[in-house]
């Protein structure tokens, strides 16, 4: 197995902005740059007038990518900001083994190298032998539509190959392996309005008995309640008509209980600040409830959602 170096970020880099995660994002989840510019320009981001260039040179110099090529460094993208921990996006399911051939052409693609470059300079093979191989890529990686996506779909592969490993040089990423699966899961949409909240805490306590959770009934309605009006106060964009939230809770082969809540707006700014109750108490307090707390883009159309897990037990507050 080919060992790629971790890549390291510059010396003065500065964090990328807004749209340039949101663009990074939109690339690895397999959208093209005319349905990212059009996602762009629906969620209201101030969009550069010379389109998504501007963008991606950005994102590259902020992550120490190659400059000169605005649609081939995509890939490189994706792969960089994963490993540093700022890839708006959640891990994808593990497709499992990936042949050689397959993981060195991926492998490439996330060193920054075009499929040209790949055949001719480090194969030294007509392009169309490295095409088959593309071809392949994307049937095992399920029908990867672009080469940034086909980078995010093998992500559980490719960083097990990084050196030092992701997840040994602190940036808080945890070891990629595939999630316990669910045993049981409810939903239901709420209104996006502050009576979601008192509808959230009836609805939780009214479908526990279906969950069969092994934890305490009022320590999640609260959990719920609070993720629930967090997203009523910042994830209800004024531009948009249908003011509604999505609130899923199930329960895994672990005996965690996962709550999911999701929101029409795109961004969680400081996300990092808010868990450590920097920006109110919000999250911290879920922190103090014994609750894990992630949230992640939509993989089709503009929102995100707000995780919270809980380990079964009880909990010592």
């Amino acid at each position: 197995m080919t060992v790629i170096a971790r890549p390291e970020l510059p010396n003065d880099a500065m964090p990328l902005t807004q749209v340039e995660r949101r663009a990074v994002a939109l690339a690895a989840l397999g959208h093209s740059s005319v349905e990212i510019t059009g996602k762009l320009a629906e969620e209201k981001h101030a969009l550069p007038t010379a389109g998504l260039g501007p963008i991606w040179t950005g994102a590259a110099t902020k992550l120490g990518a190659e400059r000169s090529r605005p649609q081939g460094r995509q890939p490189e993208l994706v792969f960089r900001a994963r490993v540093h921990a700022i890839l708006d996006a959640p891990d994808p399911e593990d497709a499992g083994w990936l042949p050689p051939d397959v993981l060195d052409f991926i492998q490439a693609l996330a060193r920054g190298r075009t499929l040209k470059q790949y055949a001719l300079d480090d194969l030294r093979v007509q392009v169309w032998e490295v095409d088959q191989i593309a071809k392949q890529t994307r049937k095992l990686l399920g029908g990867a539509p672009t080469q940034a996506s086909i980078v995010y779909r093998a992500l559980p592969q490719l960083l097990r190959t990084v050196q030092p490993p992701v997840e040994d040089v602190g940036t808080d990423l945890v070891p990629v392996s595939r999630p316990s699966p669910i045993v049981v899961t409810l939903q239901t949409e709420l209104p996006g309005d502050i009576s979601a909240v008192r509808a959230a805490r009836w609805w939780t306590r009214a479908i526990f008995p279906a969950l069969r959770w092994a934890g305490p009934i009022v320590q999640a309605a609260e959990v719920v309640a609070r993720l629930v009006d967090n997203a009523v106060r910042h994830g209800m964009p004024d531009h948009v008509e249908t003011q509604t939230l999505l609130l899923r809770t199930a329960v895994n082969a672990a005996g965690d209980l996962i709550i999911d809540v999701s929101d029409l707006d795109p961004s969680f700014h400081d996300f990092d600040a808010a868990a450590r109750g920097e920006r109110g108490r919000g999250l911290s307090h879920l922190a103090n409830l014994g609750a894990r707390v992630t949230w992640f883009l939509h993989h089709d159309g503009p929102g995100k959602t707000v995780r919270a897990l809980l380990p079964p037990g009880e909990v010592d507050l």
